[in-house]
């Protein structure tokens, strides 16, 4: 990737609503409008953070995207499926990679469209984010933290490593538990699982493509769920 990305996002916390999380969503903006209905999402006062995969595979892949990209309380890290898209616009032999993980969708944007939502997704999804609740502090990244110490990640400069290393593994979710310092928690999606899985202080939701249960819970819940279980421990 020969173009830089945003490493990391602070964001303080939300003194007038609630912040939802929501996990890997793929394409499925109908659900994701039904689930943020039930869960009584207030647009004048609330924030929407996803952990990127908003792309790919469901029906609805660029109606999704430019939602995310244009509506000012939505904030989402980036994904894999984010970063094949991207590296499409850059050279078109990746292209071909990308409609070989779901990416067919782009094949219909005219080649302004595809620059220009590329270009966007490169400075409006960053890699990592850190938000602030009443109860901690929660850092968001699609696949994994990178590094064991979170402080380490709000400090990394861009490389094409920590791009990788941000969106690709999941190895932290298939070993023992293990706690990320200087965080509170650190929420992920990935995966492709049928429950929410936790090892220590991390925990992943992705779990839309296996149930058909929308991932999305109010940022202090997960705080609460990773607390819980540490204290169980």
């Amino acid at each position: 990737m020969s173009k830089r990305l945003t490493p990391h996002r602070f964001f303080s916390a939300n003194p007038v609503g609630v912040d939802w999380v929501c996990g890997d969503l793929h394409g499925q903006f109908e659900a994701l409008q039904a689930a943020l209905s039930e869960a009584g999402f207030n647009k004048a006062a609330d924030r929407l953070f996803l952990l990127g995969d908003t792309i790919d595979r469901g029906p609805e892949s660029r109606a999704l995207l430019e939602w995310v990209l244009d509506t000012d309380w939505v904030f989402s890290v980036m994904g894999n499926h984010e970063l094949m898209f991207i590296a499409g616009a850059e050279d078109n032999r990746n292209r071909y990679k990308h409609r070989g993980i779901g990416g067919g969708w782009a094949a219909s944007l005219d080649e302004t469209s595809y620059q220009n939502l590329a270009t966007q997704c490169r400075y409006q999804l960053p890699l990592t984010m850190t938000l602030e609740c009443e109860n901690g502090q929660l850092g968001l990244v699609h696949a994994q933290s990178p590094f064991d110490d979170w402080r380490t990640v709000q400090e990394s400069p861009f490389s094409e490593r920590f791009a990788i290393e941000c969106t690709w593994p999941w190895n932290r979710a298939q070993g023992a538990d293990q706690t990320i310092s200087g965080i509170t928690a650190v929420v992920s999606g990935h995966i492709g699982t049928a429950e929410i899985i936790q090892k220590g202080n991390q925990i992943w939701i992705d779990i839309l493509a296996k149930t058909g249960q929308v991932p999305l819970m109010s940022a202090n819940r997960v705080l609460e769920k990773a607390a819980q279980v540490q204290r169980d421990s």
